[in-house]
């Protein structure tokens, strides 16, 4: 993610009229809108390469003013769609039900300014506040006189600040520093150009402090950690002082995402790889968990040089039926995974931007870069930043399958066993399904093998893939991967392999 940040906000392209006039000596076309915040020749690349596309589960939704780099998204209690643009400065908003825009100028901003405006809260008292993080600002926005206030961010002592995530605690807003080691509390009863708030520094000489949640006793989670050399899962209590420190797994490199479900197990998502886990105060345990590998048309891999393509999850968020949502950044999807049934769904975003990707001559190849997303119901509203469009998926869209059975699996060392699932076609499928399997063992532990790499299907039929322990391998209870992908949908099982 560091990488990420410090690599987009300096370079992009949407086509312009050829009547406009250019500035010969940076290649930039003027237009008159944000693109022109990027030569001709980067507009592709940060701007768009297309319209607003759909799928059977998703609708997508072109921003009128070009190349606005539409990044946090929240949505208020009307059911209307709240967005920062990060290439305008300006807050944007969208009505479902009119299927309208509106834009709103923020007269503070400097023209040719950009900044990732990661989080956006919307307020019991309609004010919607969100993060600046290039100008260490955080922004109060009032959409009944739409005006604009800004409030600047405290920095620690020989620390670079970030403001990056907002999130509601009660009546009072956390904001993660993502380089500046801290947490940030504060009331949204706010005077003066000084944020007013309460300093909560981060334990640990570690790089990143990534976002929080509140638990349901008012202990505060979040992460630190240094990129792909550990950290510690934090939970600090606000009305002691006391922090408690968890080591992070080792092969948890990036947890950026993080929230709490009813039960109270922390959820972290993992955005140097295609893992996400949880943990369990209680018993102090991690469980790791893993996304199938993307479809070959977000990462492409025309160079070869691809020899595991991972899924990046990056936010997640639990939506009122207990089920864990997260944005899946290069496998340009949308995944949910409910733990009671142990099923993960991911879903394709219908656009893609191939200049972020190893396209080569690939058509229909590339990812949105969707970064931020909410969950409204059975509605999830995403940002597409690369594409400029906002995008909707509904979560009551008929599958075209459900896959059943899939017990748990327990082998001694050197055993193999077969582990079979349903397919139970919901839907007339014109193509065969790839089969998809993945698992968090290592192969020096656990080698999956199927004899199929694609089925089809026209009845309920049987995928059966063989799991072989190794001779050598460390007893414990892992998770393995056993889904199937059509189109735009992918469907997969969790299954718990135990080696004895």
């Amino acid at each position: 993610m560091a990488i990420f940040v410090i690599s987009t906000v300096s370079v992009a392209s949407l086509g312009a009229p050829k009547t406009a006039p250019q500035n010969t000596q940076t290649g930039t076309t003027i237009t008159n809108t944000p693109a022109d915040n990027y030569p001709d020749s980067k507009r592709p690349t940060f701007c768009e390469t297309g319209g607003a596309e759909s799928n059977s589960y998703i609708t997508e939704y072109k921003i009128p003013t070009a190349c606005t780099q539409p990044l946090g998204i929240t949505t208020d209690p009307s059911g209307n769609i709240w967005f920062t643009e990060s290439n305008s400065g300006n807050i944007g908003k969208f009505d479902p039900v009119n299927k309208k825009f509106e834009e709103f100028t923020n007269p503070q901003w400097q023209k040719g300014e950009k900044s990732m405006m990661w989080g956006i809260e919307y307020m019991p008292d309609g004010k919607l506040w969100y993060t600046d993080s290039q100008h260490n600002l955080i922004w109060k926005f009032n959409p009944v006189d739409k005006s604009y206030t800004k409030f600047i961010f405290p920095k620690t002592s020989g620390q670079e600040a970030f403001p990056q995530m907002l999130v509601k605690n009660g009546n009072n807003l956390l904001v993660n520093d993502f380089t500046g080691k801290k947490v940030v509390m504060f009331s949204t009863d706010q005077t003066g150009q000084t944020l007013q708030s309460n300093v909560i520094p981060s334990p640990g000489n570690y790089n990143f402090t990534s976002t929080m949640i509140p638990d349901s006793t008012g202990k505060i989670w979040y992460t630190v950690w240094i990129y792909q050399q550990g950290g510690s899962l934090v939970r600090y209590d606000p009305q002691t002082g006391n922090y408690t420190q968890y080591n992070l797994p080792i092969d948890m490199q990036a947890p950026n995402g993080i929230s709490v479900d009813s039960n109270g197990k922390i959820w972290l998502t993992d955005t140097a790889s295609s893992y996400f886990f949880n943990f369990d105060p209680s018993s102090k345990q991690f469980t790791k968990f893993i996304t199938p590998p993307p479809s070959p048309l977000t990462y492409g891999n025309a160079s070869g040089l691809i020899k595991t393509p991972i899924s990046r999850p990056y936010w997640n968020y639990f939506d009122d039926q207990g089920r864990l949502w997260f944005n899946e950044q290069v496998a340009n999807s949308l995944a949910v995974f409910d733990p009671a049934t142990n099923s993960l769904v991911e879903y394709q975003i219908p656009s893609k931007n191939p200049n972020w990707a190893d396209c080569g001559t690939m058509s229909n190849c590339g990812v949105a870069q969707v970064l931020d997303f909410t969950v409204s119901h059975d509605k999830v509203w995403f940002t597409e930043w690369v594409e400029n469009n906002i995008g909707v998926l509904n979560t009551t869209s008929i599958l075209p399958f459900e896959l059943t059975g899939a017990h748990p699996v327990t082998l001694h060392r050197g055993e193999n066993s077969n582990v079979s699932l349903t397919v139970v076609p919901k839907d007339h499928m014109s193509s065969p399904l790839d089969i998809v399997t993945a698992q968090t063992a290592g192969p020096n532990n656990i080698i999956i093998s199927s004899p199929e790499k694609e089925i089809s299907v026209d009845k309920t039929k049987t995928i059966s893939v063989n799991v072989s322990a190794d001779s050598f391998a460390v007893p414990g209870t892992y998770n393995i991967l056993v889904g199937a992908r059509y189109n735009d949908v992918t469907i997969s099982k969790i299954i718990p392999i135990t080696i004895q």
